[in-house]
């Protein structure tokens, strides 16, 4: 047996650890992404770090099976490098090197990101004398489209290789599967996240639609995947600006000297001048990303001048906190707790959990166990809109639907107007599970879904689908997210793409305040003894906790601070 083919057992990656370790020493955290604020051009400057060196080796003459799936493991995941003039980004022409005949021309290196955590090295075994096995512990995968899906803990994958020796009796790599494998540092250097920005129904908000993609060519990435349209799970409740056929021309976003984006589309014939106003301002808000501060948009080169039209985004809020304070409804106001102004006493209501609009002319909350009623003013006593077993808190959209669930209800939500309208929402996803707690985005086009079943505890995201007279019909499919989470009580949103989740996470035996990206790895923050509700809204700068013994919580830097006390229940609009 030659030395190629001496056998070889159970080795780590130590290539790709190297490569991990390097990456996370050399290079700082990369520049943040915009989360708030109005839709305006971009940042002036941006600190970015220095590119990547290229990591990656040609194939060592000799090099056994083992060597072999390691060295190119390495060279693919250098193929993501940052530095636009190095030879390995030629389509990952280095790591094809290490791959025989047809796969170097059929591997598609795009379709498929692995990412393996820190704390894991992954593991290689020569299982025969022309096969490899990689077993790693998965924390994320990201497929073509650039959705985030974060695994559930412990999570394991097993990649094989089969190997081949080639007319000079060296080791290719001859089937592999598609994709890429990433340690946690090198994914967080090599790819970022960005926003592509579609439209709610009637044209008053900024979807965000998360995803990630390469830092390379960003501009280009996200462009191209505005012009594509919305990810599935999200494609319901959202509409766009973007006329069927419109492509980019060039097949390629520059960024001049200056910081300005140049995009050129073409394909077909722009619509309106209303429609072209709004296609700008998804433009303008999806090129809100790194080196981009202004843009410019040609259609069949001419130059797109329409002024973008200033649409709503679902953290744009400076609504206050609100709280029950025995029977009345408060809020909170330079530290102290004051009644809200037209809402009349609650006494005997026995109330809690109330929910209003960004407005406050639909406030609604729950009376005992089973009734949602319409808050009492001053002038007229509490409307009794909904009578169910085990009803959950509800949600308030903007569009003046309350939202709740029953027990029993078996696959569909309630929503209410304060008209009196019931409409069961439906949802397959939903069937033979029980509704812990729900939330309406700000924007009115998703709701997640805390509930439990026989396969345990999930937090789902999906879009609302409604008719011509905005009410809800149909939840679309569900995004499941918050995959580390092993029991939770309370969801809301923190901003128009992170949830705030109040549960347990990992081996923890506490709860704890959660922040859920709808496309990114769960954080649990400083444990807050005797949490039992929670509060968001307005980012990560309004986080509210409210304990059993009565004390309302906000957090300040990395601590919980107390903000009233004999309060309970806090909310924001929502």
């Amino acid at each position: 047996m030659t030395a190629a083919r001496r056998p070889v057992g159970r080795t780590p990656l130590a290539v790709l650890s190297a490569l991990a370790v390097l990456v996370a020493a050399l290079l700082g955290a990369c520049a943040a992404i915009p989360t708030s604020g109005a839709v305006v051009v971009g940042v002036d400057k941006v600190s970015e770090p220095g590119p990547l060196s290229p990591l990656g080796e040609r194939p060592a003459p000799g090099a056994g099976p083992v060597a072999i799936v390691q060295g190119f493991l390495t060279a693919s995941a250098a193929g993501f490098s940052r530095d636009p003039s190095a030879d390995v980004n030629n389509d990952f022409s280095v790591a094809r090197e290490y791959l025989a005949g047809e796969a170097r021309g059929t591997w598609r290196p795009r379709e498929r990101v692995v990412v393996y955590p820190t704390s894991s090295i992954p593991e290689i075994t020569l299982v025969s004398d022309t096969q490899v096995q990689v077993k790693l512990t998965v924390a994320a995968r990201i497929d073509a489209n650039g959705q985030y899906a974060e695994a559930v803990p412990g999570a394991q994958e097993s990649l094989v290789f089969d190997l081949v020796e080639d007319s000079s009796g060296q080791w290719r790599i001859s089937v592999l599967d598609d994709g890429v494998v990433l340690s946690a540092p090198s994914f967080e250097q090599v790819y970022r996240s960005a926003a592509i920005y579609f439209l709610s129904p009637d044209s008053s908000y900024l979807v965000p639609d998360v995803r990630w993609f390469p830092v390379r060519n960003l501009a280009t990435s996200v462009m191209q995947a505005l012009l594509a349209g919305p990810s599935a799970w999200l494609r319901d409740g959202v509409r766009t600006a973007v006329p069927e056929g419109v492509k980019l021309t060039p097949d390629a976003v520059p960024i001049a000297a200056d910081g300005t984006a140049e995009v050129g589309l073409s394909g077909a014939a722009l619509a309106a001048l209303a429609e072209r106003a709004l296609l700008l301002a998804q433009i303008e808000a999806t090129l809100r990303i790194p080196r981009v501060s202004g843009v410019d948009v040609t259609a069949g080169g001419v130059p797109l001048t329409t002024t973008p039209t200033v649409l709503k985004r679902g953290i744009d809020s400076e609504a206050p906190l609100e709280a029950l304070q025995g029977d009345v409804l408060t809020t909170l106001s330079k530290g102290a707790l004051v009644p809200v102004d037209g809402v009349g006493s609650l006494a005997g209501l026995a109330a809690h959990d109330a929910a209003r609009d960004e407005a406050g002319t639909v406030r609604v909350l729950l009376s005992g166990a089973d009734s949602l009623v319409l808050a009492p003013t001053a002038d007229a006593p509490a409307k009794v809109l909904l009578r169910a077993p085990g009803l959950v808190p509800p949600s308030v959209d903007r569009l003046g639907w309350a939202w709740t669930a029953h027990a029993g209800a078996g696959g569909s939500l309630d929503a209410v107007r304060a008209d009196g309208q019931v409409v069961a929402v439906g949802a397959d996803w939903l069937a033979g599970r029980t509704v812990r707690s729900l939330r309406v985005s700000r924007d009115g086009t998703r709701i997640a879904v805390l509930s439990s079943g026989a396969d345990g505890l999930t937090l789902d995201v999906a879009a609302v689908m409604r008719d011509d007279k905005e009410r809800p019909q149909q939840l679309g499919a569900a995004l499941g997210v918050g995959s580390t989470l092993v029991d939770a009580t309370r969801v809301v949103w923190v901003d128009d793409s992170t949830l705030g989740v109040l549960g347990r996470s990992g081996a923890a035996t506490a709860a704890a305040y959660h922040l859920v990206p709808l496309a990114g790895q769960t954080r649990a923050l400083p444990t807050l003894d005797g949490a039992v509700t929670i509060a968001g809204g307005k980012g990560e700068r309004a986080l509210y906790a409210a304990t059993s013994d009565g004390q309302l919580f906000w957090r300040s830097g990395q601590s919980w601070v107390v903000a009233a006390t004999g309060a309970r229940d806090p909310s924001l609009p929502g």
